[in-house]
């Protein structure tokens, strides 16, 4: 009987090192397939060394973590949240645990629990600030918030201000912020660092072109209002539309590069149509009315 047991006892020991030992091998080959980009295979292979380590009474919380980090990175959200969450319950709690779970409620669009978990580990680690401030940017422009977006791009900006997509970002706030001028200044240093830039470059253009082009519309409106104009009230509005055309010249340039780099796009080539014809440039106006048919 003893023997029996005995023999039971080393089956039993045997397997359960069998299970570490397919765990060990399953995580290496999940470390392979990341290393090739390969990430939801990489995440269901550390899913299943979590797991193994686990029915081994070796609760993993890295690999459990790395599992949720894979699959945010392939895009399954819903699979990346229960694998955080079981990384967290096994004790992980590194600073990388609040920035994927930032990124993985960002894609269930749960934006207030992605911002939340980002402040959480600002707060915890600070010595990753620069990354958390990344992500908090990123994620106020994707859903919308831009005013929250211009305050951590603009920090952002000062832990980094080499990076061109932080100053494209923060146009592209201001933009949507109809915060003109200050888009204007943070796209052109976007064009400082990237000179080809292509949609820096276009929406230069196209904030430069409205710009004018509303002061213009608006000036037509209130002399066609008028009851009897006088030649003098003709007179007058003529040659302030004249003056505001002028500010046509500081869109073509970005908008003539844009139509260089973007031949078929239909909104540059119908802003060029209206400022050529406007400055009257008749031939080259002629040209883009001919694209857009």
């Amino acid at each position: 009987m003893k023997h029996l047991i005995g023999a039971m006892m080393l089956l039993i020991i045997g397997g359960l090192s069998m299970q570490a030992q397919n765990a060990d091998v399953l995580k290496s080959d999940a470390i392979m397939q990341e290393s090739r980009m390969q990430y939801l295979a990489a995440a269901e292979l550390y899913e299943k060394a979590a797991l193994l380590y686990e029915a081994d009474n070796k609760a993993d919380a890295f690999s459990f973590y790395k599992a949720g980090q894979n699959f945010a990175k392939a895009k399954k959200f819903d699979r990346s949240l229960s694998m955080l969450e079981k990384a967290r319950s096994n004790g992980y709690d590194e600073g990388e645990l609040y920035l994927t779970y930032g990124d993985t409620y960002a894609g269930l669009k749960k934006f207030a629990e992605a911002e939340a978990e980002l402040k959480k580990g600002l707060e915890k680690s600070p010595a990753q600030k620069a990354e958390f401030t990344k992500k908090l940017g990123y994620l106020f422009f994707n859903s919308g918030q831009y005013e929250k977006a211009v305050a951590s791009l603009t920090e952002a900006i000062g832990q980094e201000p080499g990076n061109y997509t932080y100053h494209y970002l923060l146009g592209s706030s201001y933009e949507r912020l109809k915060k003109y001028k200050e888009a204007m200044v943070s796209l052109e240093k976007v064009l400082e660092l990237k000179p080809n830039h292509k949609n820096s470059i276009k929406k230069l253009g196209v904030i430069n072109f409205k710009l004018t082009d509303y002061s213009y519309t608006k000036e037509t409106k209130r002399y066609e209002a008028m009851k009897n104009p006088s030649r003098v009230d003709y007179h007058n509005s003529t040659k302030k539309l004249e003056q505001i055309a002028q500010g046509y010249k500081k869109a073509l340039p970005y908008l003539e590069k844009a139509h260089e780099i973007s031949p078929k796009d239909k909104a540059i080539i119908s802003c060029l149509s209206v400022a050529y014809r406007r400055m009257k440039m008749d031939a080259k106006a002629a040209q883009m009315s001919a694209l857009l048919k």
